[in-house]
């Protein structure tokens, strides 16, 4: 086989993670023809709605925060779908925890969905958004984790890919309190080495999202320090099938389930070379 028809190595991961995470990890949508899916976070939304009611919800409560508002953040994606009782949720739930005799290999998927978007197409960030991310985080556990106080695992698994980024990591801090799925600046809080950095574009980096409130507030503490443009990248979106059947319908749900895993940028949604 000649150098040009054998696979690169990240051609190599992007088909390692397909074989192994290929029939549980269907990708995020984010339109549907039924008009179903929330454009911002890819969960479900009334057909009448623009946004689902949690991103709409926390839109409203950010522009009350302050006169003028206070904008969340510009750019949303994620790695997959977790519905609950099935594997990726089970994942989700089980990395972080050191009695779950599986977390070693819920781990390595989490590394794999890590490496797919932070390092084999880390460069597409600037071609979807405009620019390069000049600093990132993730997102330290609140007060109601059992987590709270400690180093976040996600850290640690995340850290070798945005090493090669060669930009500085921000340090946050979770504050006394919690966000009860409401946008509160206040539960977070930039901790004093990292305030002379440069938030030009900020990527935050989350491992699940149910309503988004807690990754948003870190948003909105940012903006408040003034980060000008902020990237959310958050490994899985949370949905309950259950709940989207009984709410707007069986179709609904069923179109849920109906979703694939794609081997595609997670950024821009298309498939390209790597």
């Amino acid at each position: 086989m000649s150098d040009l028809m054998r696979p690169s190595a990240y051609q190599r991961l992007e088909l390692a993670k397909a074989a192994r995470m290929g029939s549980y990890a269907p990708c995020v949508i984010y339109s549907s023809t039924q008009n179903h899916v929330c454009p911002l976070c890819g969960g479900p939304k009334n057909a009448s709605y623009a946004l689902c009611l949690a991103c709409d919800a926390e839109a409203q409560q950010a522009r009350a925060l302050r006169p003028g508002g206070v904008s969340l953040a510009d750019t949303v994606r994620f790695g997959h779908y977790a519905c609950k009782g099935e594997q990726m949720y089970r994942v989700m739930q089980g990395y972080k925890n050191a009695t779950n005799p599986a977390a070693a290999e819920y781990q390595t998927d989490i590394k794999y969905i890590a490496a797919d978007a932070l390092a084999v197409h880390y460069p597409c960030i600037g071609r979807f958004t405009g620019s390069m991310p000049t600093a990132w985080a993730t997102i330290p556990s609140t007060q109601s984790s059992r987590n709270y106080g400690k180093r976040h695992i996600l850290t640690d698994l995340v850290a070798p890919f945005m090493a090669h980024s060669k930009i500085p990591q921000l340090h946050l801090n979770a504050n006394a309190g919690k966000v009860h799925n409401r946008i509160n600046p206040q539960i977070f809080s930039l901790a004093p080495e990292s305030q002379h950095l440069d938030l030009a574009h900020v990527l935050l980096i989350e491992d699940s999202w149910a309503s988004g409130a807690t990754v948003q507030s870190v948003a909105a503490m940012l903006r408040l320090h003034g980060a000008a443009y902020i990237t959310v990248y958050c490994m899985a979106r949370i949905i309950d099938l259950s709940w989207i059947e009984r709410s707007l319908g069986k179709n609904v749900a069923d179109g849920y389930r109906q979703l694939t895993y794609q081997n595609r940028c997670p950024w821009s949604l298309d498939h390209h070379f790597v």
